[in-house]
């Protein structure tokens, strides 16, 4: 069994041994010392540190590697879906869309695909002044002459400043009633992307996508490694309800009270997971 190395590596036997100062702007090597020497980093090393927790090696404690290891597996799956601040993070990822496909396989760790914006939301630019814009374009044509009381062109709204604001607005709001528009849902247990409608051309563009955080860098967030110490505990101390164990030097293990402080504990991340997670967080587009 790997075990932690608490060992600060600037410090030998009683004699500090001086280090070089850190180059400017070199952070990495500016961190600090006892932290990097006692992170987790590894699975070994994690089922360690949850049998010192639950009290080894002073007490026996009888949970095998393999449970504790499908164990972090359930942790890791349950904030990957639930802790919107540290399980999952906002990302985007371009697409290409292929004319008449409308399912894809994602080779991603996506927890959900919330939207997805073409890069060129008129069409190609030849496609532009056909009928199907003709009011857009006369719309465009028509601003040159435009003077008074136009929404953007008056002094009092703020001359160039105002113009080019109006002009962003009047752009956003073309957008929304000109655009291409894609609808994206996701399958995260196929991995698998629906796009509708039916794509009729090459369509490049943008999805924005929530990812799953690499598992190992969860191995140092405290609120999974007690969540993860509290859930092993629950599972040790439900085996050991059916005995009233002694240990050395007159002791005992009251198991019905020891599930109830792990089952507590537990509880206690659930709710925090719960509070530190955005509301109304929507994970898909139906």
């Amino acid at each position: 069994m790997a075990e932690l190395n608490f060992k600060d590596p600037q410090v030998e036997g009683n004699k500090v041994q001086k280090q070089p100062d850190p180059k400017p702007g070199n952070f990495c090597a500016a961190r600090d010392g006892f932290l990097r020497a006692t992170s987790i980093q590894n699975v070994p090393q994690l089922i360690d540190y949850v049998k010192r927790k639950l009290g080894a090696p002073r007490i026996c404690v009888e949970i095998d590697d393999e449970t504790i290891l499908y164990t972090i597996k359930d942790i890791v799956d349950w904030f990957h879906k639930y802790y919107l601040q540290y399980g999952s993070y906002k990302d985007y990822l371009v697409m290409d869309l292929v004319p008449g496909k409308t399912h894809y396989k994602l080779c991603q760790e996506l927890v959900s695909v919330v939207d997805f914006k073409t890069s060129n939301w008129f069409g190609s630019i030849n496609e532009l002044f056909t009928v199907p814009h003709a009011l857009l374009y006369d719309q465009v044509m028509n601003m040159n002459t435009w003077h008074g009381n136009c929404y953007g062109n008056t002094a009092a709204y703020g001359d160039v400043l105002g113009s080019w604001t109006a002009t962003l607005t009047w752009l956003a709001e073309a957008d929304q009633m000109f655009g291409e528009k894609y609808t994206v849902n996701y399958n995260p247990l196929e991995q698998e992307l629906e796009v509708l409608p039916v794509p009729q051309r090459h369509v490049k563009g943008i999805m924005q996508v929530y990812k799953k955080q690499r598992t190992e860098k969860l191995f140092n967030d405290p609120l999974f490694r007690k969540m993860l110490v509290a859930e092993c505990g629950k599972i040790w101390t439900n085996s050991l309800r059916k005995y009233n164990l002694q240990i050395a030097g007159g002791g005992s293990l009251n198991a019905d009270s020891l599930y109830s402080s792990y089952e507590k504990d537990y509880d206690w991340c659930v709710e925090r997971v719960d509070n530190e997670s955005p509301n109304g967080h929507v994970f898909a587009i139906a």
